[in-house]
């Protein structure tokens, strides 16, 4: 769901306009209500707002004011100015300010249903053009802790339940009813990360709604958001949802705090699958015997060493095939294999295609897997 805010001084006008305007129809909830102007402003700095509609004459300042405060935020909300004046220098200014829409009050029910879904489409893509910038802070331990606080999650958390969700289609993600402090970052039209500080009960009981919509697949983790880890389960996780398939939906992932040797091993594994790569040579490495090793990765991953690896491999080859312009060859080595004719064979047995067949018909997140 959106967040939205709705300021006014008048309580009867921000009852009205809640009520004449169908937020929940276009996957909105207003999550903030005020009639102090000073405020809405101080929430809009604070918190994450998706949209705000901002009376244009309150006390202290106006809805103008408010924008013209909050435009060079990172994350602006897309604001909506309402005013009972059709007054054209108003109209103008907010369309300097960079308004979405001025709307004279009472909100008309065809007008309402209109804006919203202008306004729902926008959110959308907004959304998704800011989901780098929100990964990369919740990633940083230097601004992980303010920016959950910013994006709505109270302190202190005992326990943060992070869902990588792979989907047909990423609008269903927005119909769902989530749980109170719960956040979703989508990454591009199939992915998305979504952040909950449900209990596990409910945690769990959210990840069987997901697994309910079409041709879904989950990577899920949990972990205490003061140990600084989220940006090392967030990639984990991300690497996860690639070896998920139709039989294997989804992936529980286990975080390592530990600093133990085969922790050490797997995290090598996980960020430099490209490279060449042997188990015993790794077992080696960390002073740790080949078989334990074996039983081992097996038992954390649920996947042999050798298929670990090549399912990575081949769906980090297919992502490159649907999102960008190299040559099949260069795709190859790049993923870690050095035999051209032998990475086709493996692809085609994979996806039941040809790396060349694949990108010709466009590739996509559901490709077959085994």
């Amino acid at each position: 769901m959106f967040h939205i805010l709705l300021a006014d001084d008048e309580k009867m006008a921000l009852l009205s306009t809640e009520h004449s305007l169908p937020f929940s129809a276009h996957h909105m909830a207003v999550t903030v209500r005020t009639s102090d102007s000073l405020e809405a402003l101080r929430l809009l700095e604070t918190r994450f707002i998706d949209a705000a509609f901002l009376d244009i004459r309150m006390p202290g300042l106006s809805g103008l004011d408010i924008i013209q405060k909050c435009r060079e935020q990172p994350f602006c909300p897309r604001f909506i100015v309402v005013s009972g004046y059709s007054d054209f220098a108003y109209m103008k200014q907010a369309i300097q300010l960079g308004a979405f829409d001025y709307c004279l009050k009472p909100i008309q029910s065809e007008e309402a249903d209109a804006l919203l879904r202008r306004l729902e489409e926008e959110l959308c893509q907004s959304r998704m053009q800011n989901g780098p910038d929100m990964l990369r802070r919740l990633s940083d331990p230097g601004t992980q802790t303010e920016f959950l606080r910013y994006l709505g999650f109270a302190e202190p958390a005992d326990s943060l339940t992070v869902i990588a969700v792979l989907a047909a289609h990423l609008s269903d993600l927005w119909k769902m009813e989530l749980p109170e402090q719960s956040f979703l970052i989508p990454m591009d039209g199939h992915r998305a990360v979504l952040l909950t500080a449900a209990g596990p009960g409910e945690a769990d009981a959210l990840a069987e709604r997901l697994l309910e919509l079409p041709e879904c697949r989950l990577a899920v983790g949990n972990l205490d958001p003061s140990a600084g880890q989220l940006g090392k389960l967030l990639e984990q996780l991300q690497t996860d949802l690639r070896l998920t398939n139709s039989e294997k939906p989804v992936i529980r992932s286990v975080l390592n705090a530990s600093n133990d040797a085969f922790g050490r091993l797997l995290e090598e594994v996980r960020t430099q699958y490209r490279q060449e790569l042997s188990l015993q040579t790794l077992a080696q490495k960390y002073n740790l015997s080949y078989s334990y090793c074996s039983e081992l990765f097996k038992a954390a991953t649920g996947f042999t060493f050798s298929k670990y690896i090549n399912q990575l491999r081949l769906t980090t080859a297919a992502e490159l095939l649907r999102n960008s312009q190299q040559s099949v060859a260069d795709i190859c080595y790049q993923v870690g294999y050095h035999n051209y004719h032998h990475f086709v064979g493996m692809f085609k047995s994979y996806f039941n295609l040809t790396p060349t067949e694949y990108r010709q018909q466009g590739g996509h997140a559901d490709a077959p897997l085994h």
